[in-house]
């Protein structure tokens, strides 16, 4: 793809930076900026700041910073170009349509796809036939139709080999219907079908490719109700969650994703109109699948089954949520009943109205700890004081925190509980704004130059005409950059500065002079100029002290050349406040 830099600047002077990391992760209020749980770095409290002003980003932890490209480009992994589209999506700016986008490479697992989608349209063509009439008739009864077959493309795979019969008059080999598990050798070196005589539900990655199977049996024996498609070069059980894809755009709209356990129940939803459900394909959700659900919206919603399992999982996938700093919310289910068996007893709107019933993470954790720790004695007191008091100590909300603690109070009417991650908590803190402080009296008078320049082209008119350079090469250069983009726009920008830039040490420095803390938030011209008297007087001392030297290799130089140095050298010595020895010359 091809845009101009014009168009490039628009989006990401239009982007707020906030709401586009937001719509990625969970981030926090924090004064006039925003934090959140750094997702390039194994992070449990917030180390990633956001300078919604400055339109940058920085974590005082992995040092992971840019502006609002660079984010999308390391979170998803992607060009600068895909994130310039991926950025314009999210605020509503289409890009223009003529626009001329580059061949993409081709996948190396396309072969692999290509065989997936035959067997998803051979499971479709299938369950339109005599062979499929009592996998359709069980589907009807349930309440999933031919067009939610379509859209969730369901299908059915018959006994006796059928699919790999179909797959190897494609031409597709035996190799790679292996290994993407959709038939398997027998001891007797017979190829098999995987799925046979079930109902396949397709899979999807988070780009709409397809990578495997979930299959449900009809029949009543001792077989497992449901089979996954088992570990493959696409696909990997606790990577993948289930209709990302569709809902996407849908979770982006209503400002929150439901989380439920199956398949059936993302479809129960989407019989019900919503269509921003996703399932992990069991209770057992991984912190990876976490990361990817909190990339549809950072309202995350769960939704497991009613029952003492459905129950268990949910406070583990909110301790989950809570040790990566989201913090989750779980729709009330006292039904014992799962989504799907809420819609069929009832109608649409029965399971719209339990949809909405929703409380925080720790609220849920407060009523079924209960379950766990029967209030009745002082050790199931402490036990649910302390297992509640670990889950609070989380919460990323200073303010939710506080009040939830005054909550376990009087529930328990036991005093506080410090568990250890409050004290890793404050240490942490305490390391992050310390490295903050660490510039010494130059760095500081330099930063303090730079930073003015960034708030005014008036500084930088002073800056250019009363010193003109900085001792600091990277500093110096940085200056000069400041310098350039005001000869091209009315004002600076740090976010475009990066962009335009491809020195990565340079970019570093940008990010650390921009998240510094002591530096002053509006031009000052007295604070201004304070710091480049600073700087000037160590200019001067560094020409005294490179005078000094050649002073004293003075057979090196002329008559001429020497008087020069020595009354330079004079000169500086007044104005650095002292008489200096200096070796007469002869």
């Amino acid at each position: 793809m091809r845009i101009s830099e014009d168009i490039i600047n628009n989006i990401r002077d239009k982007a707020s930076i906030s709401e586009v990391i937001g719509h990625y992760i969970p981030i926090i209020k924090k004064g006039r900026g925003y934090t959140a749980v750094c997702p390039f770095h194994d992070d449990h409290d917030p180390s990633l700041s956001i300078a919604e002003d400055k339109k940058i980003y920085k974590c005082f932890v992995c040092g992971d910073g840019g502006n609002v490209f660079t984010f999308v480009m390391h979170y998803k992994k992607c060009s600068f170009l895909e994130a310039v589209r991926e950025v314009a999506e999210i605020i509503g700016e289409p890009l223009p349509i003529d626009i001329k986008e580059t061949p993409k490479t081709v996948s190396p697992f396309k072969p692999y796809y290509d065989l997936l989608d035959e067997a998803i349209s051979f499971g479709r063509y299938v369950l339109n036939t005599k062979a499929g009439a009592l996998a359709r008739d069980y589907l009807q009864k349930r309440g999933i139709t031919d067009d939610l077959c379509d859209y969730f493309d369901v299908g059915y795979n018959p006994p006796g080999d059928v699919m790999y019969k179909f797959l190897a008059s494609k031409k597709f080999q035996d190799e790679d219907m292996i290994k993407v598990n959709v038939a398997r050798e027998d001891n007797y070196g017979q190829m098999r079908d995987v799925f046979f005589d079930r109902i396949i539900y397709a899979i999807h990655d988070q780009n709409g490719n397809p990578v495997g199977f979930t299959a449900r049996t009809m029949n009543k024996d001792n077989q497992a109700k449901y089979i996954n498609t088992t570990t493959t070069p696409l696909y990997s059980k606790g990577d993948i969650v289930y209709n990302y894809h569709r809902a996407k755009e849908a979770a982006k709209k209503a400002g929150r994703v439901i989380v439920c356990e199956g398949v059936m129940d993302v479809i129960a939803f989407k019989r019900a109109d919503i269509e921003y459900a996703v399932c992990t394909l069991g209770t057992a959700m991984t912190q990876k699948q976490l990361k990817i659900i909190a990339g549809l919206n950072k309202h995350i919603v769960f939704c497991y089954d009613g029952d003492k399992a459905g129950q268990a999982a949910t406070i583990k996938a909110v301790d989950l949520c809570l040790n990566e700093g989201i913090e989750p919310y779980v729709i009330v289910n006292r039904s014992g009943l799962d989504p799907d068996e809420i819609l069929n007893r009832g109608d649409k709107n029965d399971l719209v109205s339990f949809s909405q019933h929703e409380l925080t993470g720790i609220e849920f954790a407060f009523e079924y700890y209960k379950t766990v720790y029967p209030l009745n004695n002082y050790a199931n007191k402490k036990a649910y004081n302390m297992r509640l008091s670990e889950m609070i100590i989380k919460m990323t909300d200073k303010y939710d925190r506080d009040n939830m603690f005054v909550a376990l109070k009087d529930v328990t009417g036991l005093s506080r509980y410090a568990p250890k991650e409050e004290y890793k908590t404050i240490k942490k803190n305490k390391q992050i704004k310390e490295t903050s402080l660490n510039l010494n009296g130059l760095e500081k008078a330099e930063y303090t130059i730079l930073s003015q320049m960034l708030l005014s082209k008036q500084a930088a008119d002073i800056y250019r005409h009363d010193i003109g350079c900085l001792l600091n090469p990277q500093n110096d250069l940085i200056a000069s950059l400041i310098l350039d983009d005001y000869r091209h726009y009315q004002s600076t920008s740090i976010a475009r500065i990066i962009d335009n830039s491809d020195n990565e040490e340079i970019k570093k420095r940008l990010l650390d002079l921009s998240m510094y803390e002591l530096l002053p938030d509006e031009y000052n011209i007295d604070i201004l100029m304070g710091a480049i008297d600073k700087v000037k007087t160590e200019i001067k001392k560094a020409r005294f002290e490179e005078l000094s030297g050649l002073i004293k290799n003075n057979e090196y130089a002329n008559k001429t050349k020497m008087t020069e140095y020595l009354q330079e050298y004079s000169r500086l010595a007044k104005e650095l406040g002292g008489n200096k020895n200096v070796r007469k010359e002869k």
